[in-house]
Parts: C-alpha cells; structure tokens; sequence
C-alpha cells in the first residue's frame, strides 16, 4: 500500500493459505499487537478496489521523476530515470567552485542542507550516493515546475563540482 498507492508509511497486509496456519499466524497477531487503525483498513480496501490508483499514482512519480532527472543533469548530476520507484541515487559532488570539499556524501547532504534547503539522503556504503525523492507536496503539475525551478536555482548557487 505504501509506494502503489501513496499510502506512505502505512503498513498493510494480508495472510492465506491453510485454515489452520492462518488460524495460528491470528492467534499470534492478537497477541502482539493491537492491528491496523481501522480508517487505514478501510482506506486500503477502497483503493484495491480501484485499479485507476496504481496507474495514477506510477505516471505522476514517474513525471515528477523525468522532471527532477533532467533538472540534475542541468546542474552537473549524473543520474537516469530509475524503474520503479520514486527515489533517485545520484553520485555525490565532492565539493564547490568556491573551495569547499566534501569527503563523504554526508557532508554534500549536510552542506545542501544548511546552506541551500535541499534535503538528500546520504549514502556511503557503496560510494557516495545523494538520495533525491519526488514525494514532495504539490497539488498541481504547474506546482511541480515551480518546485524544479527553485530547485534549479538553488543547486545552481550551491556551485556543485565533481
């Protein structure tokens, strides 16, 4: 329910197969923990019941995706459209123009941070790796390319350099 239908952080699932080993995987639900809130349930229920949802939800990440890739190729990234998801791994600068160097992709995110308002994920243990996400909040499509321009911008005056 999470990623397929924007149910973020939500957890939901389901159990089948033989009466008896579903019968025991409840006795031992019960007993450790007290279940889904209920508005979740049925929040989960009607969106399996519509298969429009999935659909939507894989064409707007993927829009805000080729929108964020293309906006991080302009600014220096090496990055693709990944398959699938809507995080985006991208090789870590290792400093700015005006001098500042990064030794771990912590400190690029740090920098960004503080600096500039933009919030990655670092990712260090295969190299070092910003983790970019098109989950943001914008209503509207025209919302979205006012997100990219101020992200353009902004990346733009961090002076990124590889």
């Amino acid at each position: 329910m999470s990623k397929g239908y924007d149910m973020i952080g939500w957890r939901m699932g389901f159990v089948c197969g033989h009466p008896r080993i579903v019968s025991a995987f409840a006795d031992v639900k019960d007993n450790s923990d007290s279940g889904q809130f209920i508005a979740t349930q049925k929040a989960a229920a009607a969106a399996l019941d519509d298969d429009a949802i999935p659909e939507n939800i894989r064409s707007k990440y993927l829009r805000r995706m080729k929108k964020l890739v293309a906006v991080l190729k302009e600014c220096g990234f090496e990055c693709e459209v990944p398959g699938g998801t809507y995080f985006l791994y991208a090789k870590s600068p290792s400093g700015t123009k005006s001098g500042e160097t990064f030794a771990a992709a912590e400190d690029a995110t740090r920098h960004l941070i503080e600096q500039f308002g933009i919030v990655t994920v670092p990712w260090d243990d295969a190299g070092a790796f910003l983790r970019f996400s098109v989950t943001y909040v914008a209503p509207t499509e025209a919302d979205e390319d006012v997100l990219m321009v101020e992200t353009k911008k902004r990346l733009g005056d961090a002076g990124l350099v590889w």
